[in-house]
């Protein structure tokens, strides 16, 4: 789903802070994208760190940006709030499989690439004139 993972400028949302946080999760998608579970226990721990990557990001982004919306007084933050919620549980799910032994990386990255289009490139642009305005 993500054709590179380089960072364009048209990714931007406005913010520093939002934008490199969403810098760090294209490392992350890139990583799940080069990684290859061969059944080896390394290999499934290196999966267990990319989930925790993922815990680790979803808490602290979403905790920066629906900080930052409800400070600009963004109408749509209760829609954001769902789709974070929505990203959790999926996240919840692969761990759950990753802690039974089951290893996704195929499902995992279309769900971080459609994850990476319909929220960070639709939904979190929509956001982008409020959060700009705070620097005008």
């Amino acid at each position: 789903m993500i054709n590179s993972y380089e960072w364009k400028p048209e990714y931007s949302v406005g913010d520093e802070t939002l934008d490199t946080q969403h810098k760090q999760l294209l490392k992350i998608c890139k990583h799940v994208s080069d990684f290859r579970c061969d059944g080896s226990k390394n290999s499934v721990l290196d999966y267990h760190s990319i989930l925790n990557d993922l815990a680790f990001y979803a808490t602290r982004h979403f905790e920066a940006e629906e900080a930052l919306l409800r400070r600009v007084g963004y109408p749509a933050l209760e829609k954001q709030q769902t789709e974070h919620a929505e990203y959790n549980e999926t996240l919840v799910n692969f761990l759950y499989d990753a802690i039974n032994g089951k290893v996704d990386r195929d499902t995992l990255e279309g769900f971080l690439g459609r994850w990476w289009v319909n929220h960070i490139l639709l939904s979190d642009m929509h956001y982008s004139d409020y959060v700009k305005q705070l620097d005008s």
